[in-house]
Order: structure tokens, then sequence, then C-alpha cells
């Protein structure tokens, strides 16, 4: 008897939709003013090609859309690879089209033929790719298989999966503090445009959103997968996955001078704090957890909202060691993404619970 093949994964559809919702934030923000252009000015596909351009500025068009054409080739089942390099470069050509005609009518962005050649050759790296990736059989069947065993089934699954990565993604930016949802105005007296301090009240809401933020995520990743056994080494793995990639990043983006108030003793505590309750909770019935998990994620996106510097607060660029451009659309989609991700993620688990069997440790539906 044969071995049934392994069910296959909506995960890239998922990431294509959250890739290109990123793209359109970070290539409209900061979607105002809207006002027509200038008359007489032509469309950007005829104003020819750039006086001035960078080999940065190809490399970064190229690297933003790579994965995006990646999660497009990846979508077509038993598709030959010309068909999914088609997919991928023709799904990024007309999303990087439809930005450039946009940006046209905000006059802070700039439309240009050049941004549109360099995103739809990064879509084509992407598709080549995903069309490598698909010829391997043995790879992907494994790969399959290794999502079967180890998350939810169905779309669930592969949402909460998504969601997940995002959320990892987005604690790259160094300027946010590990587990922390918005920027530092205490940071940096002088670097920074609002000098504001914090006092020890503001410390102590800082401190309980990170712990909020831990408990929510270690909860939200033992409600993701299906075997207990697994759950303390992955929810281990993803935090210190996220300060490896939190720190290396700093290392990279930030000046000395920041390293130096990088690190805060609110948000440590409230990560130690959130540490020393997550194994217990991840203990407690899978009805406890879902609640929980959906409390914790939502208390840390309220809590902020009590000090109003922290919500108002904006990237604080003197702290970057980094002179181009995109730092300010880096900071602005990353901070976007991790205000919206409580909210995703509670939606997520509404579902969840709505399942008619959730509440049994061995569902696995």
């Amino acid at each position: 008897m044969s071995t049934p093949a392994p069910p296959r994964s909506r995960l890239p559809l998922v990431l294509a939709i959250l890739y290109g919702a990123a793209i359109v934030y970070a290539s409209l923000a900061p979607f105002a003013p809207w006002l027509a252009p200038t008359p007489g000015t032509p469309f950007f596909l005829f104003g020819g090609w750039p006086r001035y351009w960078t080999r940065y500025d190809a490399a970064f068009n190229v690297v933003a859309y790579a994965p995006f054409g990646l999660f497009l080739a990846l979508l077509p089942r038993g598709a030959p690879a010309w068909r999914r390099i088609a997919t991928g470069v023709a799904g990024g050509a007309v999303l990087s089209f439809a930005m450039e005609t946009l940006q046209a009518y905000i006059p802070p962005r700039d439309s240009s033929v050049f941004d549109l050649v360099m995103n739809s050759a990064g879509t084509f790296v992407g598709a080549v790719i995903a069309a490598w990736l698909a010829r391997k059989g043995m790879m992907r069947d494994r790969l399959y298989e290794l999502r079967a065993r180890t998350i939810l089934g169905d779309r669930l699954g592969d949402i909460g999966a998504a969601l997940l990565l995002f959320w990892l993604i987005a604690q790259m930016n160094p300027g946010i503090p590990l587990f922390g949802l918005t920027f530092d105005p205490g940071s940096l007296t002088g670097m920074m445009a609002t000098p504001a301090r914090l006092d020890g009240a503001s410390l102590l809401i800082q401190a309980a959103a990170s712990a909020f933020h831990v408990l929510g995520i270690g909860l939200f990743v033992s409600l993701l997968l299906r075997k207990p056994a697994a759950i303390g080494l992955a929810v281990l793995s993803l935090i210190s996955t996220a300060l490896l990639l939190k720190l290396a990043t700093a290392a990279w983006l930030l000046k000395p001078a920041a390293w130096r108030t990088w690190v805060k003793p609110g948000v440590l505590a409230g990560i130690a704090a959130g540490a020393l309750i997550l194994p217990v909770a991840i203990g407690w019935p899978r009805a406890v957890r879902v609640a929980l998990c959906a409390v914790a994620l939502l208390s840390s996106l309220l809590a902020p909202a009590l000090v109003p510097d922290l919500v108002e607060a904006r990237a604080p660029l003197g702290m970057f060691d980094w002179h181009y451009g995109q730092l300010t659309n880096y900071n602005g989609l990353t901070r976007a993404v991790l205000l919206t991700w409580p909210v995703l993620a509670a939606a997520w688990l509404f579902v969840l619970a709505g399942r008619p069997h959730w509440g049994r440790p061995d569902d696995s539906r």
C-alpha cells in the first residue's frame, strides 16, 4: 500500500498576501498628502532613466521584491518552471507598477521606471529560487511532511505560522526594544526628536507591556503546535532567535552610543517576568491558554496607550548608523506590523476557539 502524499500547504499564499500588504504600506506611507501631479508631468514610464542612482538602491529594490516573487512562484501546484517564474514576475511587476503609479500622487514619494525594473528583477530572482526548490521533490515532500506533523492543519495553521514569521521579522528593528511594540522616547537624550524622559510609572508600564508580549507570544506558539512535548523547545528557540536577530541588526545598524542605552531595564524586567510565568501557563488546559493568550496580547497593545510619550514617539533616526532614505520606511513598517500583530493574532485565536473540538488536547484539526 502506497503512503499518501502529505497535504499541500497554503502557507505560500498567506505569506504572499502578508508580504504584499507590507510592500503596499512601505511604498505608500505616510499616505498623505494625496495631490495630483503638476500638469504636464510625464507618466513615470516615459520619464526616462534617472540621472543618478546607486548600487545600493538597485540592490535594495531587488532584495525587497525577491520574497514576493518566491511566494507567488510557489503557488501553482505541479507547474513547470517557466510557469512558476512567469507567475512570480508578472505578479511582482503588476504590484510594482501599481505602487509606482500611486506614488506619483504622494509628494514625499518618487515614481521611477528604475524602481519598476529593479523590483521586477527582484521577483525574477525569487521566482527562479522557487522554481529550483519545486524541482527538489524529496526536499519539498519532507518540508510538507514536517509542516503537517508540527503545526495545526488546514488554513488555520498556515495563517498562524505566517503571522509568527512576520512577528519575528518585525522584531529585527533595533530601534524598538526587544518584545516591545513602540519606540522608546527615553533613549539617547540629544539624539532624538522627542527628548522626554520616562518616569518610574512609565517604566513599570513598559515592563508590563513586555511581560504581556512574552507571555502572549509563548502561548501563541503552544497553541500553534500539535505536539505538547515540543512546545518548550519551540518557545525557547523562538525567543533565542528573536534575541539573536535583534542583536545582529543592532550591531549592524546602531551607532556605538546607541548600544549602551539600547537594552532598557524596564524591558528586561518585563521579559524576565513573562519568562517566569510562561512555563506554568503552557501547562494549563488549552481553553485557558487561548483566553490568556488573547488577553496578554491585547494587554501588550493597550499598555503603551497609558503613556502618551510611548504612543506618539517616532523612530529616533539619530541612533542609527544608516544614511539611506529607506530607513524611515523600515521603521514605519516594523512599527505598524508590531502594533497590528496582537489584533491579528487575537482574531486567529477567535477562529481557533470556534472549532468544534478546540478544547481537546488531542485535537489536530
